[in-house]
């Protein structure tokens, strides 16, 4: 049993800890609209690759970055709010997808492939996957390390941070691509459909906690709730990806309780400490 959750385990926590982490500094950045856009044209990718029977990853990876890209040409170069550009986008690559499965033989889109890309399975990480997620969490390491003050500048004020000469775009694409390639790995494991729930649950939960390192809170929230989410769904034989999705739910609602609990009560003990200090 430890084997058969060990590889599926550390993938979950990877492909959490990713989404996290990279989904906070997306959200600090206001890209969270390019990100719901790259994950349906990840999925718009998958949906043609079935139809083509082609592997799945490369159409979804590459067709997720363009969207982004698109959304940036559209927005620096045509004027278009990057909002507005992202949901039209969205609407496009939903499309895409529907049309796809609609053109997909019936025989294909019943496969154990179809069901892997939109619901995910524990079955379906390999040590290849592993290897992958494992080193775009280098990357990131690497990245973050090595342009820290430029992100920080950034988190802070965009504006002013392209103002003293630091290249917000180029920042902002590199993350993008990371997190296109993170949702593109996690596809088959985690499922497309489930996979927002590890990109937005830790952030608004990383968000009420008071610290300085919410990035970092944020990554460890997803990987608790990946890998928690694989054991629980081999244990009650449940589908993965629902399975973690539900649990990042969870999570999200006891921690939410948990930090309004404890603001309403240092509220009060401040309250109390002044109250004395005025008697």
């Amino acid at each position: 049993m430890i084997l058969l959750l060990l590889l599926p385990s550390i993938g979950a926590s990877l492909s959490g800890f990713l989404c996290g982490y990279l989904g906070l500094y997306l959200k600090r950045l206001g890209l969270m609209t390019i990100t719901f856009t790259v994950l349906h044209g990840v999925l718009a990718g998958a949906a043609i690759s079935l139809m083509l029977l082609i592997p799945p990853e490369p159409l979804a990876f590459m067709l997720g970055v363009l969207l982004a890209v698109m959304i940036e040409y559209l927005h620096e170069y045509m004027g278009i709010d990057r909002d507005a550009a992202s949901m039209a986008l969205f609407s496009f690559a939903s499309a895409l997808a529907m049309m796809a499965v609609f053109m997909t033989p019936s025989k294909t889109l019943t496969s154990e492939s179809a069901s892997l890309i939109l619901w995910g399975s524990i079955l379906a990480i390999n040590s290849g996957k592993l290897v992958l997620l494992t080193c775009i969490l280098v990357s990131v390491i690497i990245y973050v390390l090595a342009f820290k003050l430029e992100i920080k500048a950034i988190l802070f004020d965009p504006e002013l941070a392209e103002a003293e000469g630091i290249n917000v775009k180029i920042h902002a694409l590199i993350l993008i691509i990371l997190i296109a390639i993170t949702i593109t790995a996690s596809l088959k494991l985690i499922g497309g459909f489930m996979l927002f729930a590890l990109l937005y649950n830790p952030i608004i939960l990383a968000e009420r906690i008071r610290t300085t390192q919410q990035a970092l809170v944020s990554g460890i929230i997803g990987a608790v709730a990946g890998s928690m989410g694989v054991i629980i769904s081999y244990l009650l034989d449940t589908p993965t990806g629902a399975t973690v999705a539900l649990t990042a739910s969870t999570i999200l609602i006891i921690g939410l309780t948990v930090t309004t609990i404890g603001d309403k009560l240092m509220e009060n003990k401040i309250l109390e400490q002044l109250h004395k200090h005025w008697e």
